[in-house]
């Protein structure tokens, strides 16, 4: 029964996995406003939290979530389940980066019937500027390699911005999508590289360096965990060493 479970917890994941491939950012935006169209607010509030790293801005897609927040942040009698998609979708609107949200956000800050609401909205007016600021990093369109998706493309371009924050983002969304395209390994590697051994780290950059260390060591393969044992080693960051040691044990 067991052997059972986990056949099935990996097939959930492969079929999650291409489930989320796209060629094109018209396609991911298609499909997120069929999703936010359904009645799945779990599987909602799981896409609205991945547009963080996602690199899109397009009003095409917020503008559907700003219609919906807009419908019901104001209903004092909203269920549970309810309130808490609309505080997936204010901070989803935070993370647009786009000014022209600025004011529903405000507004939804100052005025929503639950205070979870008006909590979140205040956190996506912080998140507002600091998206709006590293989505300028990136190219203006990201076009995907043949047989590339366009997450995978759009995370490549963000490993490539000389941007720890941005970095970050790009690291969360390989490790949690389960994403083990050879391009964004090898980038993810020769970014720890590039950092492991300096002993002058800031809090943040340490943090970005052990996302990707979990990047390469989920993917199992050989040459990544013999690369981490090294880092587990030598590294002067006693959190990078945690989480470079976690897949060499």
């Amino acid at each position: 029964m067991k052997n059972l479970r986990l056949i099935m917890l990996l097939l959930s994941v492969l079929f999650s996995q291409a489930a989320m491939a796209y060629g094109s950012n018209e396609e991911r935006i298609d499909r997120f406003i069929e999703l936010l169209n359904s009645g799945d607010y779990a599987a909602q509030e799981e896409m609205l939290n991945r547009l963080q790293w996602s690199g899109l801005s397009d009003p095409a897609l917020f503008d559907v979530v700003q219609g919906h927040l807009l419908t019901h942040y104001q209903d004092d009698s909203a269920a549970p389940d309810l309130t808490s998609l609309l505080s997936y979708q204010v901070r989803a609107l935070g993370f647009s980066g786009n000014e022209r949200y600025r004011q529903t956000i405000t507004e939804v800050s100052q005025n929503a019937a639950s205070s979870k609401l008006r909590k979140y909205a205040r956190k996506a007016l912080s998140d507002l500027s600091k998206f709006s600021q590293w989505l300028s990093l990136l190219p203006p369109a990201v076009t995907p390699a043949e047989g590339q998706s366009i997450e995978s493309a759009t995370y490549l371009a963000m490993l490539n911005v000389e941007n720890t924050f941005v970095q970050r983002l790009a690291a969360r969304a390989i490790f949690h999508e389960h994403i083990s395209a050879p391009l964004l390994l090898n980038r993810a590697e020769a970014i720890i590289r590039s950092h492991y051994m300096n002993p002058d780290l800031d809090a943040e950059t340490q943090d970005t360096i052990a996302w990707l260390c979990k990047d390469i060591g989920q993917s199992g393969r050989t040459e990544y965990l013999t690369f981490l044992a090294e880092v587990a080693d030598k590294t002067p960051s006693r959190k990078i060493a945690k989480y470079a040691g976690k897949y060499t044990d």
